[in-house]
């Protein structure tokens, strides 16, 4: 953002401009560093994260490599091989400019050039192995959040594992045990996931998951690239489809890496069904959900009414400007039920 200041020393002439400005510099000099300072603590204490987008930075394509299946809400499944009965899963870890919403590009980091991450998504029981390739300009790691696994593939560094350095690449492999709804995500510093290496693990139980006719993520992000609901901001998050009746499934992420949201449905209600990975007892039904850094929650919602229904975090600046919606904004579209639903029964005789 720039400052204009406009000079008032027009109507002054000769020796007495030179002596105004002489006089007014001190003041200006004042004015400047008490601006500065103003600006400095809205930044820290203020709720919008200071990376401002680069006006010259290009949108890079997503390569060939990320083009998994599409899920409907913006994030990817990622691509896998059997070898010797092992999914075997390749990430590269990179720099990419990334278009955040329509002209605002930013610098981030990616898992096979897109952000979140690809989708990883196995069932209970299987052998995974995961191919980190770092290309990076300096170290990083893989954590796999949730995950009952082996200590030395836990992925923190210098604790469990050495540093990646670039250039260099790491093998992780483990056995699903942990099912429901995880995430994975670098545990270098918190920089790293605030730029996009994240990414939704998914372990399908062998029986008895959660059913639903829609199955949706929404990854909440913070950090270098702004407020954004799977690497994008409102008006360029995915919009998400379902029809009155269904039971709509919605994987709530919280990457940060800094804030906490709360994060509401409009139309209704959902029942919250499982928190981090594991079901609840007994479903709440709420409309508004606290979704801290690292957590995960899983809704169902089954809408009543056809419209654009939207959910969003409900501290106002995360979702909303002067000018509208933006931000942490996502839109349901429901449409009417593919079958006629029962009228309700008459009342009286």
């Amino acid at each position: 953002m720039s400052t204009e200041l406009a000079s008032e020393d027009r109507f002054l002439t000769g020796a007495s401009r030179t002596s105004a400005r002489r006089a007014i510099l001190p003041a200006l000099m004042a004015f400047v560093l008490t601006v500065t300072a103003v600006v400095v603590g809205v930044q820290a204490f203020g709720s919008a994260p200071a990376t401002v987008a680069d006006p010259k930075l290009v949108a890079d394509p997503v390569p060939p490599a990320a083009a998994g299946e599409d899920l409907g809400d913006g994030t990817r499944l990622a691509p896998y091989e059997v070898v010797g009965g092992v999914k075997v899963f390749r990430l590269r870890a990179a720099p990419i400019n990334w278009e955040v919403s329509p002209g605002n590009v930013r610098q981030a980091f990616a898992y096979n050039g897109v952000v979140p991450g690809p989708v990883i998504r196995i069932y209970e029981g299987d052998t995974v192995r995961f191919i980190l390739q770092n290309d990076l300009p300096e170290a990083t790691a893989l954590h796999w959040h949730g995950m009952d696994l082996p200590n030395e593939q836990d992925g923190v560094p210098n604790l469990t594992q050495p540093e990646i350095a670039p250039g260099q690449s790491y093998t992780y492999e483990w056995k699903a045990i942990s099912t429901g709804t995880h995430w994975y995500h670098s545990h270098m510093h918190g920089d790293q996931e605030g730029r996009g290496l994240y990414g939704s693990l998914e372990v399908v139980p062998r029986l008895g998951d959660i059913a639903s006719d829609r199955d949706y993520r929404l990854i909440v992000g913070d950090g270098a690239l702004g407020f954004v609901f799977n690497g994008k901001s409102f008006p360029a998050t995915a919009p998400l489809r379902a029809r009155v009746g269904e039971r709509v499934r919605i994987r709530l992420i919280g990457s940060g890496p800094e804030m906490i949201h709360p994060i509401h449905l409009h139309g209704g209600y959902f029942e919250v069904v499982a928190q981090d990975g594991r079901r609840l007892p007994s479903p709440q039904q709420m409309d508004t959900v606290l979704v801290g850094v690292g957590q995960t929650y899983d809704l169902i919602w089954t809408p009543t009414r056809v419209g654009k229904w939207m959910i969003h975090c409900h501290i106002f600046s995360h979702a909303e400007t002067h000018t509208g919606m933006a931000g942490l904004v996502s839109i349901f579209n429901v449409d009417p039920p593919t079958i006629g639903l029962p009228l309700p029964l008459p009342i009286g005789g």
